[in-house]
């Protein structure tokens, strides 16, 4: 995945290699070495930082604005007269559901199966589904939203900044589901290159921001399953901030829409305490 985005940020061609190199690793010789063999050779070299790879990339707080961190940041290579130099950069950022309570059950219930169940411990496990979630609670999909969505936005205008070939944001397909109700359930709109794009008005020019809405292949009898990417959606800061603040509110107050019934569901509410209310 973090290849796909970094093909798609720095607009390399399809057939050109690309030379991944987490940053830390520059700094053995014998990598570095290999490195810029690969760019000498053509290929395309991009490095990149993690929380445990050089660490993460941050924007720092001012007066008026935030310190934001990036979860994974990518920046092109070149070698030129012999010495490598930076080029533009882009931010990767992947969101998952946060879940509550505690894996304590769980933990008990696996580590139990595995005495109870030594010869078919995976076929005990995959008929009985329920031992992986007891005491797990499902995340607060309103609040997930709301916090990704302010951190979704500022990322994605500093993607289009001048000096940044872009963002891309990856969340799993669930996610992106239980998003569409606070998008107010957009339509997708296809591109010729087999994308999507999501835009308040269309337009021919390149996004600078990208959704990637992936999925486990959870059939492939690989472990760990591989990530598989269902939708590559183009997008821009002001049309997500169009969906989420002009189209889903208007559908919540079109008539008869759910706002409609306040004044109704208030009303009922207060008439289980004062039933002669009016």
């Amino acid at each position: 995945m973090l290849e796909d985005a970094a093909r798609r940020l720095f607009e390399l061609d399809g057939d050109r290699p690309v030379q991944l190199i987490a940053a830390p690793s520059l700094a053995n010789e014998a990598k570095r070495q290999l490195f810029r063999q690969a760019l000498l050779d053509g290929e395309a070299g991009v490095a990149y930082f993690q929380g445990k790879l050089g660490g993460e990339i941050s924007v720092r707080a001012t007066e008026r604005s935030p310190e934001l961190n990036f979860d994974a940041t990518m920046v092109e290579l070149t070698l030129v007269d012999g010495v490598l130099r930076v080029g533009r950069y882009a931010i990767f950022e992947i969101q998952t559901m946060d879940f509550h309570g505690t894996y304590k059950r769980a933990v008990d219930n696996i580590s139990a199966a595995s005495h109870l169940h030594k010869d078919d411990f995976a076929a005990a496990v995959e008929a009985h589904p329920d031992w992986l979630s007891e005491g797990v609670e499902g995340p607060n999909i309103s609040n997930a939203f709301k916090r990704t969505f302010y951190q979704m936005m500022f990322k994605f205008q500093i993607g289009a900044h001048g000096a940044s070939a872009g963002c891309v944001l990856a969340i799993p397909e669930a996610v992106w589901g239980s998003w569409q109700r606070f998008l107010g359930k957009p339509e997708l709109i296809p591109a010729e290159d087999g994308t999507w794009r999501l835009l308040g008005t269309p337009s021919d020019e390149r996004p600078p921001a990208w959704i990637y809405v992936f999925d486990l292949a959870t059939h492939t009898g690989l472990t760990p399953n591989p990530v598989q990417l269902k939708k590559v959606i183009g997008t821009t800061a002001a049309a997500l901030s169009h969906f989420a603040l002009d189209v889903a509110p208007e559908a919540a107050l079109e008539a008869g829409g759910s706002v409609d019934n306040l004044l109704e569901t208030i009303k009922a509410r207060l008439m289980r305490f004062d039933p002669d209310i009016v």
